[in-house]
């Protein structure tokens, strides 16, 4: 009986079969709203802007009102569409008939508590510009086009409580509250876990790196 020809058989189907789950893992992808996955790679969208994910057969847009999230391998990172808080609140814009237009959100950490990142440019220095509402055609001319400033918005929830932004350094942040406030939400959000909870001083410098590391260190202790 010749053995050795049935063991290459056997290796060969094994490395066939990691190479094709390695392959799969490192591929882009876009999730729908029916929660199926569609493979494939992600391309700038030169005619219409925004990202596209090309398939063997197919191309989609990658619209945040059309898909739940989206995976960048390149990238190694993942977006999820969710619909950004208000000036007006939502009961007042329903009333109103608005349209919710969600967007894409970095996800910086996952788990039980999610951290979201969305970034934003303006493109000259009034105070509508700051706070992210307008932006003037004049101040597009005056400095060629190109963004000037940039703002960085993070935001969480946890449990499907509504989207919050938690920390900002943009003049203000819509549907956010004071420092104080926020500072309070995050503790509330840790309280169910005594070990990270007893570690959040709030008299420490409320930054960046504080708030995500102590989301980080509250998901990894419920994995």
């Amino acid at each position: 009986m010749h053995i050795k020809p049935f063991i290459i058989l056997a290796l060969l189907i094994v490395c066939l079969s990691t190479n094709a789950q390695t392959a799969l893992k490192n591929r882009s992808y876009i999730v729908t709203k029916t929660n199926d996955t569609v493979y494939g790679r992600i391309k700038a969208n030169w005619l219409v802007g925004g990202l596209k994910l090309v398939t063997a057969d197919s191309v989609y847009k990658i619209d945040a009102n059309t898909y739940t999230a989206y995976y960048n391998a390149k990238k190694k990172t993942v977006y999820r569409s969710r619909v950004l808080p208000g000036f007006i609140s939502a009961e007042l814009a329903k009333k109103m008939s608005m349209p919710e237009n969600a967007t894409w959100l970095k996800c910086i950490e996952d788990g039980e508590i999610a951290l979201y990142e969305h970034k934003s440019s303006t493109f000259g220095y009034s105070l509508d510009n700051a706070l992210g509402i307008t932006t003037t055609f004049g101040s597009i001319i005056g400095t060629g086009g190109i963004p000037n400033s940039e703002f960085t918005n993070w935001y969480v929830e946890k449990g499907g409580s509504p989207l919050t932004p938690i920390k900002y350094n943009s003049f203000v942040s819509a549907g956010s509250k004071a420092k104080k406030e926020r500072k309070q939400l995050l503790k509330e959000m840790l309280a169910d876990n005594d070990g990270v909870s007893k570690s959040y001083d709030q008299n420490k410098p409320f930054t960046f790196k504080l708030v995500q590391t102590l989301i980080h260190e509250y998901n990894r202790s419920k994995s």
